[in-house]
């Protein structure tokens, strides 16, 4: 039986550095590319702004967007033995609640409680873009959301612990994610991550798939902790994610795709493909 890897990373501080570019991550990039091995971009971020990097990374594989609130697979990706074009539609799946009964959620506690907070979906495009540094036309693909809301926290920890308990009793969820504090359906990367390995192993029978995951932050804990191998990108602070798990972790010894880069390099030596 073959082995290949099959990749889950993040991107903000993980693929991506602090201007959201990428370039410290290009040669390894290439050579993922160059063995055809699975490139799987998992983000909180929106189905818009992942296509765009999606296509200026040259990748062409499914997405995981919003922390698994949805997938985007190309048509007959598990059905043909070519690779598809980065170009090529997208087909779209949805978990959990819509975004517009996420925001309907969110506005009765608010109402109902004086929760202080602010959402994605009560802001301009120029009030997004103050908070993360991205120019309007960016800022308003990140608010083009399917099934998660991130808020800006405005009061104390005592009223966000009740804030957060009021939402799992609404059946939703609060993942922080750095900048921002997730609302979600209760799925996360993880749960995306094992559905598109099932249908890997499913289209491929002849294949063993060597999962690795790499994140920076607790909304890719739990995908880390299901991976063979766990990559924790170091953070500008020079921490580390604190982990459940003690074998299989690697850590980056610099923050961001510099980062990333001499992980994934150190991983591909393994050259995992010989048949066993």
């Amino acid at each position: 039986m073959r082995t290949q890897f099959l990749i889950f990373t993040d991107l903000d501080g993980t693929l991506l550095d602090e201007r959201y570019r990428f370039d410290d991550a290009s040669v390894v990039l290439a050579e993922i590319r160059k063995r055809g091995i699975p490139l799987i971009l998992t983000s909180s971020k929106t189905l818009a702004e992942m296509r765009l990097l999606r296509r200026a990374m040259d990748i062409s594989h499914p997405l995981i967007f919003e922390n698994g609130a949805g997938l985007a697979l190309p048509e007959d990706y598990f059905r043909s033995n070519t690779t598809p074009d980065p170009r090529a539609p997208l087909r779209v799946e949805h978990f959990g609640p819509t975004y517009d009964e996420i925001r309907a959620t969110l506005t009765r506690l608010r109402d109902r409680h004086q929760f202080p907070f602010r959402g994605f979906g009560d802001m301009a495009a120029k009030d997004v873009a103050a908070l993360t540094g991205l120019d309007e036309i960016a800022a308003q693909r990140a608010r083009q959301r399917h099934g998660t809301e991130p808020i800006v926290w405005e009061g104390s920890e005592a009223i966000r612990r009740d804030f957060i308990a009021e939402l799992e009793r609404a059946g939703l969820r609060a993942v922080s994610g750095g900048r921002f504090l997730h609302i979600m359906p209760r799925i996360d990367k993880a749960e995306a991550m094992r559905e598109l390995v099932g249908r890997f192993t499913a289209a491929h029978p002849d294949v063993r798939y060597r999962v690795i995951a790499a994140g920076d932050s607790p909304n890719d804990a739990e995908m880390l902790q299901l991976a063979d191998l766990a990559v924790v990108i170091r953070r500008p602070d020079s921490s580390w994610m604190p982990l459940k798990r003690r074998e299989g972790v690697i850590r980056s010894p610099v923050p961001g795709p510099a980062g990333w880069q001499l992980c994934l390099e150190r991983i591909l030596r393994e050259d995992p493909g010989d048949e066993t």
